[in-house]
């Protein structure tokens, strides 16, 4: 089993790296009580500072040592990963696992390694943490959509019109996001009606923003979280392409 799914997204005011398997989100229901979160944090030994080049293969290590003490009794669903700390996520229906994962912790000599346990009921931890929400899958979307331009020779860094095509449950919903979305900066586009879809309501709407991924997934994340409010969802986005100038 392993459907395993990267992406980027800021945690705690700070970049993070997350990685996640995503079968879980339907396998759970059949593995029983698998509801005891275990989590094992890594941290270099020296204090304040980030992981060296050297420290990565004794993470690896840390992971697969964890995996073959907690065995068949335990999933490995995830990691979030900082400069400077790397957390790897597992349930288990059996609590006492917490014990030989402590004894680990302390005998390791070459990363700081803490564990801790916790009861969750629903899995919070992996369905509201680890599992990326509409505005992360985005922002992995957005990271591809401008390496393909790159490619093909755009100028990443130049601003031009971004268009997002959002499509609504209701006319009325689609009128209360149109007023949101002024609010938040936005340029209103055309609307249309769509009766085969199942929100049949479109509506377009636009901003001028460089294909730089932070302002781009800042653009895209912030129009995602006004249409959810209204049951909208973003069906995509599309810009024009600024091709690179070079001066003779």
């Amino acid at each position: 089993m392993s459907n395993w799914y990267d992406y980027q997204w800021d945690l705690s005011g700070q970049p993070a790296w997350f990685h996640v398997d995503l079968d879980y989100m339907e396998e759970f229901d059949h593995l029983g009580d698998f509801t005891t979160l275990l989590h094992v944090t890594c941290m270099p030994k020296k204090e304040k500072s980030d992981f060296r080049r050297s420290d990565y293969k004794q993470l690896e290590k840390v992971l697969a040592d964890c995996c073959q003490l907690l065995g068949e009794k335990a999933v490995y669903v995830g990691s979030i990963e900082y400069p400077s700390q790397r957390r790897y996520y597992f349930y288990t229906a059996d609590p006492r696992l917490f014990v030989p994962l402590l004894k680990y912790s302390e005998q390791n000599s070459h990363l700081q390694i803490f564990c801790d346990k916790a009861t969750e009921l629903n899995r919070q931890t992996y369905y509201r943490l680890l599992v990326p929400d509409t505005a992360q899958r985005q922002a992995s979307n957005n990271q591809s959509y401008i390496e393909s331009l790159a490619s093909r020779g755009d100028d990443t860094k130049a601003p031009r019109r971004v268009n997002l095509h959002f499509y609504f449950p209701t006319g009325t919903s689609r009128e209360a996001f149109s007023t949101t979305a002024k609010e938040i900066g936005f340029a209103i586009g055309k609307g249309d009606y769509v009766p085969e879809r199942e929100l049949p309501y479109y509506l377009s709407i636009h901003q001028i923003s460089p294909l730089q991924i932070s302002e781009l997934t800042e653009l895209t994340t912030k129009a995602i979280r006004a249409a959810e409010e209204y049951g909208g969802i973003l069906e995509h986005f599309d810009s024009a392409f600024v091709p690179i100038r070079h001066n003779l």
